[in-house]
């Protein structure tokens, strides 16, 4: 044992290789029309409250833009709407990914009870006032609300920029 290691083996000067961590692949199982039954209502209800406070802070920063309050540089102004672009295609993505298993009635039996549940389930799913489905398209504009709101302010400030720019070239500065 190598001195005040305490580790039990001796030091040879050899390197030891590294330990590769275990591989693990992850899969999804599909849940089933009684988990989805049960967690729908929390969701919708979620969506919901994220919509609103989403639709509330895409007005507030269409107001900044608008009034001269909001400034960004260009280069922050263009990483910011990129950022903003991949969320938006990817609540799309989600959306076309989604819909047809929202709208997939529950197998809940063929009496009317079952049914009027399944059916009850598949408005909450995809229903067009207050659906999942809607309240995605619903983040989707109001994502492409936001990106329109920053390209906007960008432009602005790549147009003030210029404008100065040629002031000062004509008074005979430099840039």
């Amino acid at each position: 044992m190598a001195e005040g290691t305490g580790t039990g083996t001796e030091t040879t000067g050899a390197v030891t290789p590294a330990v590769t961590p275990a591989v693990t692949t992850a899969t999804t199982t599909p849940i089933t029309a009684e988990q989805l039954a049960a967690v729908k209502p929390v969701l919708q209800q979620q969506m919901l409250v994220d919509k609103a406070e989403a639709s509330h802070a895409a007005a507030k920063l269409d107001q900044a833009a608008d009034s001269g309050k909001l400034t960004l540089d260009v280069d922050a102004a263009d990483a910011l709407i990129k950022a903003v672009d991949a969320a938006r295609d990817q609540v799309m993505d989600l959306w076309k990914r989604t819909t047809n298993q929202l709208a997939t009635p529950l197998q809940l039996g063929e009496n009317p009870v079952a049914k009027a549940i399944s059916a009850r389930f598949a408005e909450l799913a995809v229903g067009e006032e207050s659906g999942a489905s809607k309240a995605l398209l619903d983040l989707f504009k109001v994502l492409d609300d936001i990106s329109n709101a920053l390209s906007k302010n960008r432009d602005t400030i790549r147009d003030a920029d210029e404008d100065a720019e040629q002031a000062m070239k004509k008074a005979g500065g430099t840039w």
